[in-house]
């Protein structure tokens, strides 16, 4: 009973740590002119810090998959911390390739309607 209070509370300190880093991040990157680069710095911070992993020494419990796979290193060895921090690069890649198809549709898109207007201005001067 006394773990599960613990454990609660540390979750709670977690989230509310969390939320404050966050806030500063987004007060920090809210100067870049690139709202794509601004996604994907959030997006990797939310990999880094929220994507939960188990760990079993000297008992189970889940932690960030990073703290899991730092002390696996020291524990076991690189296959450890490789095996642990396999779901947070398995979704910073795949965030990244989502912005990354994201710039491009937007581009795309961009592109065809200043082609459009540059087509319309030129059929009402001619």
């Amino acid at each position: 009973m006394v773990y599960q209070d613990l454990y609660m509370n540390a979750a709670i300190i977690y989230m509310i740590a969390f939320l404050g880093f966050w806030l500063c991040l987004w007060r920090a990157v809210s100067y870049l002119p690139w709202r794509l680069v601004r996604w994907w710095i959030h997006w990797v911070y939310l990999c880094v810090v929220l994507t939960p992993w188990k760990g079993t020494e000297p008992e189970i419990f889940y932690a960030p998959a990073i703290i899991v796979g730092a002390f696996d290193f020291l524990d076991v060895g690189p296959t450890g911390a490789m095996k642990a921090l396999l779901p947070m690069i398995a979704a910073l890649v795949g965030g990244s390739l989502f912005l990354v198809l994201v710039a491009i549709v937007g581009r795309h898109l961009r592109m065809k309607k200043a082609g459009q207007q540059s087509e319309q201005e030129e059929s009402a001067v001619g």
